[in-house]
Parts: C-alpha cells; sequence; structure tokens
C-alpha cells in the first residue's frame, strides 16, 4: 500500500507542487481518508519524501530500459534524454523533473524535504559525472573539462529545457530540444564539443 500511495502521490505532487496540492488532492489520487492517509506515512512531508523516491525509482528504471540497446555510453546518456526524461515523455503529469520543478519552488519547506531532495540531487550528480569518467576513461570521449564540469553542463542544459517547459504548453518544443541535446551528447564520442547550440 505505502509503495502504491507513494507512487500515486507522485503524480499529485508533480502536477501541483508540495505547497499547492492539499490534503483533498491525496485523499483523490490516493484512495484514502486523511487518517488512513497519516497512519501510513506519518504527515504530508514524509509522503512528499517518498514520492521523490518513488520518482528517482521510476527514472531508474526508465535509464536501465534506455540504456539496455545502447552502442556506448554516450549512446546511453543520450537514450535517457531522448526517451526516459520527463521533457520527452508524453505519459508523465509535466514535462519536467520531478526534482527540478521541486528546486524551482518557491517557499520554504519542511527540513526533511530539502534534506532529501538534496541528497537525491547530489546522486544524480555523481551518476552522470561517473558516465562521463567512464567514457573519458575508456577512450570514448576526449574532452579538455572534467568529467564533473561536464555532469554539470548537462544538468544546466536539462534544467533549463524544463523550466522551459513549465512555461510553455507546447511539449513538441521540448522534445525538439532534447533530441538536440541527445545528438550532440552522441557526437561528442566522434570529437564534436558538447553543449553548443543546444538552444540555437
Amino acid at each position: 500500500m505505502k509503495g502504491f500511495g507513494a507512487r500515486q502521490s507522485a503524480r499529485a505532487f508533480w502536477r501541483k507542487g508540495y505547497a499547492a496540492t492539499s490534503l483533498k488532492d491525496l485523499e483523490r489520487e490516493l484512495g484514502m481518508h486523511p487518517g488512513s492517509i497519516y497512519a501510513a506515512f506519518g504527515n504530508k512531508a514524509k509522503l512528499y519524501c517518498r514520492a521523490m523516491d518513488r520518482y528517482v525509482e521510476w527514472v531508474s528504471k526508465a535509464r536501465d530500459h534506455a540504456e539496455a540497446d545502447a552502442y556506448g555510453i554516450l549512446d546511453g546518456l543520450a537514450n535517457l534524454i531522448e526517451r526516459a526524461h520527463p521533457i520527452s515523455n508524453e505519459e508523465v503529469p509535466l514535462p519536467a523533473c520531478f526534482l527540478v520543478k521541486k528546486t524551482l519552488e518557491i517557499g520554504a519547506d519542511h527540513a526533511e524535504i530539502q534534506s532529501r531532495l538534496a541528497e537525491l540531487l547530489e546522486t544524480n550528480d555523481r551518476l552522470f559525472e561517473a558516465k562521463f569518467q567512464a567514457a573519458i576513461d575508456s577512450g570514448e570521449l576526449t574532452s579538455n573539462q572534467t568529467a564533473g564540469e561536464l555532469s554539470a553542463q548537462l544538468h544546466a542544459a536539462l534544467a533549463g529545457l524544463c523550466f522551459h517547459a513549465l512555461r510553455t504548453p507546447d511539449r513538441e518544443f521540448g522534445r525538439k530540444m532534447a533530441r538536440k541535446l541527445a545528438n550532440q551528447i552522441r557526437n561528442a564520442g566522434q570529437g564534436d564539443r558538447l553543449y553548443e547550440g543546444v538552444f540555437g
């Protein structure tokens, strides 16, 4: 039940944000009475943390599928952006990363949420950094930048696309930019420089 509840609440929180998601919204999404929600999850902040965890699990599974038929490390990263990232997925509540959206929300939150969010973002940073480092070590990618710098730039590019997607109903534009970014990552293995003209 807790796994199902976290998954369903993630959709509500993803659409409306933490502050704007009411107890009534959660009741409708989970099909549970307030007392049952609190008994199962403790409070709204704890439920939100579980929802973020479920989102990360979903992205992890989608990443595994996207990388399964990749012909290299960079192609796996590109597949992730083209197939698994919310900016490219029509079935998600919003074409923007749940964690990025949370970072952009205004207002002070429960310390537990901020701590868990920071942990998840740090894990994501390290994952991208490890992918770039593996590509450099294997000779697939030659760069005068460190893996950490490449990871930070990729996150910045994706966050920019998410920010734009939250401001416009035109999902196709976001998908087009995501494809362009994915192709730049693939072509970097052929000597092209990364992130030039992503928004050009």
